[in-house]
């Protein structure tokens, strides 16, 4: 067992730009994740480019993460992958108990960057769902070099599907359905997306898959009631994803719900515990890896007063 000035428990943006503050200011971090380092970014949509970050010119999100990842390391934080937590119990004299997979370690101060948890891909509902997956039914952008499809087809409107349906049209002719006449997305996607030239079915709905050993083409109903069949390789759902973080109301820290009030330390109403990314909400907050990273810069700093105080 060992004590530590901070223990981050999800390995986000957030988190490993907590832990690399927090090694700037001479403090003893441990990085906890429950899968792979750098949250969405990896677990999500590794292949995704990221282009909005500032100073950095677009890269995968694998690589950002990994890259945030090693410079926390080169701070000195402690980096602890696949290595889930069961509990967190509060420590009589103050500090914190942590049940961790493989051991238990105890920290003065805790930030909570548990993003919004672990993800289930959001899907279609439809019946035969499941027998075309991996056959052809994608829910999660796979590597390019990997994938065969001549015709693609992405559902959804948000950043994250136009990205997906940039990155596909380099290996395969694409096209979008979406449920409503307009995208989610950023403006600066949008534009992108616009330039690209890429096809677009608008008030769609995908309701039925075609083919025998592979998916072959997908059924999309209009709102009028009217239906199309589009000839299908790929296709990529890209509806949001469902976050679980029912871990976490089970630990003793008296919080509680998918999101966590913090003031502008970003400290909880629990003393001596911060809350940063995704799970940290307060008045105007925008929610950007830029944000995530900020942040845990102001967390660093906050524990560093807190332990100083005490």
């Amino acid at each position: 067992m060992s004590t530590y000035d901070i223990a981050i428990i999800g390995g986000g943006p957030a988190g490993l730009a907590t832990a690399m503050y927090a090694g700037l200011r001479g403090l003893g971090a441990v990085v906890y994740e429950a899968e792979a380092f750098g949250g969405q970014l990896i677990n999500l949509y590794p292949t995704k480019p990221v282009s909005n970050f500032p100073a950095q010119p677009s890269l995968p999100s694998r690589e950002l993460a990994l890259r945030l990842a090693e410079q926390a390391e080169q701070f000195g934080a402690e980096l602890r992958e696949w290595r889930a937590v069961e509990d967190v119990k509060p420590l009589q004299g103050g500090g914190f108990w942590i049940d961790g997979s493989l051991r238990q370690d105890d920290a003065k101060t805790l930030v909570l960057a548990l993003g919004l948890g672990r993800f289930t891909p959001r899907r279609l509902g439809l019946a035969d769902e499941d027998r075309y997956l991996g056959r052809g039914l994608a829910y999660r952008l796979p590597p390019l070099e990997d994938i065969r499809a001549g015709r693609a087809v992405v559902v959804g409107g948000g950043d994250t599907a136009l990205d997906t349906a940039l990155s596909l049209r380099e290996v395969a002719d694409v096209t979008v359905v979406r449920r409503r006449d307009e995208f989610r997305a950023f403006a600066h996607t949008q534009d992108r997306f616009a330039e690209a030239g890429i096809d677009v079915v608008s008030n769609g709905e995908v309701v039925e898959l075609k083919g025998e050993d592979r998916l072959q083409s997908v059924v999309v109903r209009h709102t009028d009631g009217t239906t199309i069949e589009l000839p299908a390789d790929l296709l990529l759902v890209s509806i949001g994803q469902v976050p679980d973080l029912s871990g976490f109301e089970h630990w003793s820290l008296g919080l509680a719900g998918p999101k966590i009030s913090v003031d502008s330390a970003m400290e909880t109403s629990v003393p001596g515990v911060y809350a940063v990314g995704d799970f940290a909400v307060y008045p105007g907050k925008v929610r950007m890896i830029a944000t995530a990273v900020a942040e845990g810069t102001t967390a660093a700093a906050a524990v560093q007063r807190y332990l100083s105080a005490a």
